[in-house]
């Protein structure tokens, strides 16, 4: 069948992921599967299932505890208080202390959080973003290349970075939608994805040295920066790219 035209072969069944496809690859033709072509997905390079170093997901939330996903650590409250609806999301308020600590210390990872904003909560008017209402960040003293994902003082999710710079995004983060929100800084600049899709980038090296200690729903530097949501998951992941992009867990 060398010299029929694959517009004149017969029309295959439903795809069951094991189908053989040619590709071409670094100027090679070879074999892949229907399985894994689909897991490249859409928006923003891709998104697969990638397991997180550390993840706090809804199967880790109890009345008393929220646990990573390898049971050896507890998100760590430090003080104040959250609601926790076991095994679904941890509703919190302006009392809020949570923190993601990690084992490596290093801006190279991705970091992430599926989360709903309050549609009713107000966002502090700052142009300064050590100073606005964060959902995931830590700001370090002094001019370093810290960061964080925050809320602009028009409602729109935004990247804080650098000393006090604020990069808004087209993205409503009082729309009352659930979101899945994912940065990562790496040695070209800073990203932050969106529902899968890269809606800011900016232009900064960074050195892999910073964060170690990330407030979840508010700057940890600064408690006057506390969000009012809900949480769904949170984490931070090895980074993976595919074709030169990264690629965003699939939450």
């Amino acid at each position: 069948m060398a010299n029929v035209k694959i517009s004149e072969l017969t029309t295959g069944s439903a795809l069951g992921g094991t189908e053989y496809v040619p590709i071409v690859q670094n100027g090679v033709t070879v074999k892949t599967t229907a399985q894994a072509i689909a897991n490249l997905g859409g928006g923003g390079g891709g998104s697969i299932e990638i397991g997180p170093i550390k993840g706090f997901y809804e199967s880790g939330i109890q009345a008393s505890r929220w646990r990573s996903t390898d049971d050896t650590k507890d998100m760590n409250r430090v003080s104040g208080t959250y609601s926790p609806v076991v095994g679904e999301y941890v509703e919190v308020n302006s009392s809020n202390n949570l923190l993601m600590r990690f084992d490596v210390i290093g801006s190279y990872y991705m970091f992430g959080i599926k989360c709903w904003i309050d549609p009713a909560f107000t966002p502090v008017n700052t142009n300064n973003w050590y100073q606005a209402s964060c959902i995931l960040g830590q700001e370090l003293g002094g001019q370093q290349q810290d960061f964080g994902i925050i809320i602009d003082k028009n409602g729109f999710f935004a990247l804080g970075w650098a000393n006090s710079n604020i990069t808004s995004s087209s993205v409503s983060a009082l729309d009352g939608e659930v979101h899945a929100l994912f940065v990562i800084a790496d040695s070209t600049g800073i990203h932050l994805f969106i529902d899968g899709t890269e809606e800011v980038f900016e232009t900064i090296t960074m050195t892999g040295t910073q964060l170690y200690n990330m407030g979840v729903f508010y700057n940890s530097d600064n408690g006057n920066t506390r969000v009012n949501g809900k949480i769904y998951r949170v984490g931070y992941f090895s980074p993976v790219k595919v074709g030169g992009n990264y690629v965003v867990p699939n939450w």
